[in-house]
């Protein structure tokens, strides 16, 4: 075994079990023991261990001493408390991203954001998530800050799976995910503060609809 192997695995065991969390596979709640887990992602104790403890330090998890693990809930609270966060992010993001985007990055952003539109618009609501949720944390890979970008990342995986929850038995009417368009177009202007606009009215929507789901 090389030096960096045990360090492979519990990379591969967070990557894993925080997979399964963020998919439901775990849902919220759930009661879980490392020997599970271990048996789950085909990991040694020692790997999960130390990924079970990365996925408390990102909220994913809770670790009662001597009881074992629970994933964890979402709360009104929690979810007003983690939009708060996603709109200050990503409105430092989406500002140097006005300022430091290439025209072959603005062709990106326009092609990644036609896929989130088109799939909000095809109906299937848990893919459309799936192509926001890669789009936006494109957007924080154009910024190129090794800092940002893992913030960036536990975030949007926090409100993927909290959207995944939400909609996992509901059927969402037509015109509920509104369209990138604006967003789009500031970037393409180069407009730090349209963009700002853009992202507002974005998650600002996104508030509207909690009233309905808790």
């Amino acid at each position: 075994m090389t030096d960096d192997a045990p360090a492979r695995a519990s990379d591969e065991a967070y990557e894993l079990l925080r997979d399964r969390i963020v998919d439901l596979t775990y849902p919220p709640g759930a009661l879980v023991n490392e020997l599970q887990l271990s048996r789950d992602v085909a990991l040694g104790r020692m790997p999960v261990r130390e990924a079970v403890a990365r996925l408390a330090r990102e909220g994913f998890l809770s670790v009662m001493p001597r009881r074992g693990m629970v994933v964890a809930s979402m709360s009104l609270a929690d979810v007003v408390s983690m939009l708060e966060a996603r709109e200050i992010l990503e409105i430092g993001i989406i500002r140097e991203v006005c300022a430091k985007v290439s025209d072959a990055g603005l062709d990106e952003v326009r092609q990644m954001f036609d896929r989130v539109d088109e799939a909000g618009q095809a109906g299937d609501y848990l893919a459309f998530l799936k192509v926001d949720h890669a789009a936006h944390v494109q957007l924080a890979q154009l910024v190129r800050n090794p800092f940002l970008l893992p913030l960036a990342e536990t975030l949007l995986l926090h409100n993927l799976r909290f959207w995944r929850y939400c909609h996992r038995n509901r059927v969402v009417a037509e015109g509920h995910v509104q369209p990138h368009d604006h967003l789009v177009e500031a970037i393409r202007r180069r407009d730090p503060d349209g963009a700002e606009a853009a992202v507002h009215e974005l998650v600002t929507t996104a508030r509207a609809g909690l009233q309905d789901l808790f």
